[in-house]
């Protein structure tokens, strides 16, 4: 019996914002972070050292993404392109399956149903919404059902449609996330359909949170994935790593610990309003108005200072636990520039299990 791959996990994200019930990419979302977030959940169990991960795109995704997702993942990628649809991923999903190799990943994002468009009449799974696939080396003849597909934008829906079209095959994968087409176990944002978006020109002059370009892809582990380093010799945690203990000064018993990234405590809190904002958010303020920011515990005596969103501004309150998910920060040198923000903790709750809510 040869080795092949097979599907064993699948995560779903959709955003907290709609329009007219269906899901919406909001003001700091695109193609990246929606698929970055369900890549996250797929591969949350992950803590191997393999080699590269071969890395399938589905969906129009920004230059970002051929670098990004190792950074989110925490590992080196080999990224292949394809564009948009559900034929195009079923398409690669029999490819893959039929080939031998290591793990590998299919994220498919669609963020073109984004603040600004008209509203649809379509089902709440039919907009903004990604799907990663994880597949790993098995020893087994029984493929993933793969059904006959379908002309919709939307990945929840494919995927919906698949397993579907696929009962009574006997295969067994894990579902992580958000399975009826709105996030699980939290609220839906309604936003009106005039809703201006973010997105017009990247040439913004940064006049007070400029960050080199180098610098800012250094400090990527820490700022997307919450890598810290514990020192073994006076036991104190340094956040963000920075290779040397802040407490003692010492480069030779460090090791490095990743925070956790949902969970955190609020312990202080403030509302930015319109004038009150750095350059960089000024066409943020512009389309979606005020905006909070907390300081959040991530553990005990470690802090970090993130924006809020998926919130209505001045509701989150000192205490609430809030969770963290990749969103766009602002554009810089021609480019978006992305990080973490806390989301109250009942938006993107992560939930497992062997068969999809009914829809």
């Amino acid at each position: 019996m040869n080795e092949v791959r097979r599907v064993v996990r699948i995560a779903t994200y959709v955003p907290a914002f709609s329009v007219e019930g269906r899901p919406t990419a909001g003001f700091d979302e695109d193609a990246f972070t929606l698929g970055g977030t369900a890549a996250e959940r797929v591969w949350s169990d992950r803590h191997d050292d393999q080699g590269p991960i071969l890395l399938h795109l589905i969906g129009e995704f920004p230059p970002a993404a051929d670098w990004g997702f190792s950074a989110v993942l925490g590992r080196e990628v080999a990224v292949v392109r394809h564009p948009p649809g559900s034929l195009e991923l079923v398409k690669t999903l029999r490819e893959l399956e039929a080939g031998e190799g290591g793990a590998a990943l299919i994220v498919a994002a669609d963020g073109r149903a984004a603040v600004g468009e008209s509203p649809s009449t379509k089902p709440s799974t039919e907009g903004a919404a990604a799907v990663a696939y994880l597949l790993e080396p098995a020893e087994t003849t029984e493929p993933f059902p793969v059904g006959k597909g379908s002309a919709s934008r939307s990945a929840v829906a494919a995927t919906l449609r698949t397993l579907e079209g696929g009962k009574g095959g006997g295969t067994s994968v894990t579902l992580v996330g958000d399975w009826q087409g709105r996030p699980a176990g939290g609220r839906t944002l309604e936003l009106s359909p005039g809703t201006s978006p973010v997105d017009a020109g990247l040439g913004v002059v940064s006049e007070g949170a400029y960050v080199p370009r180098a610098r800012y892809l250094e400090n990527l582990p820490s700022r997307w994935r919450f890598l810290a380093e514990t020192c073994g010799a006076c036991h104190g945690t340094t956040f963000p790593a920075r290779g040397v203990c802040r407490r003692c000064g010492r480069k030779d018993s460090l090791t490095t610990i990743q925070l956790p990234l949902d969970g955190g405590r609020v312990v202080a809190i403030t509302t930015v309003g319109k004038g009150g904002q750095p350059t960089e958010f000024d066409r943020q303020v512009e389309s979606s108005g005020p905006y909070d920011v907390a300081l959040v515990e991530l553990a005990r005596g470690v802090r970090v200072t993130l924006q809020v969103t998926d919130s209505v501004p001045g509701e989150l309150r000192v205490g609430a636990r809030v969770n963290t998910l990749l969103r766009r920060l602002y554009p810089m040198e021609g480019e978006w520039r992305y990080g973490r923000k806390a989301v109250p903790a009942g938006t993107a709750p992560r939930t497992d299990g062997k068969t999809p809510p009914s829809a």
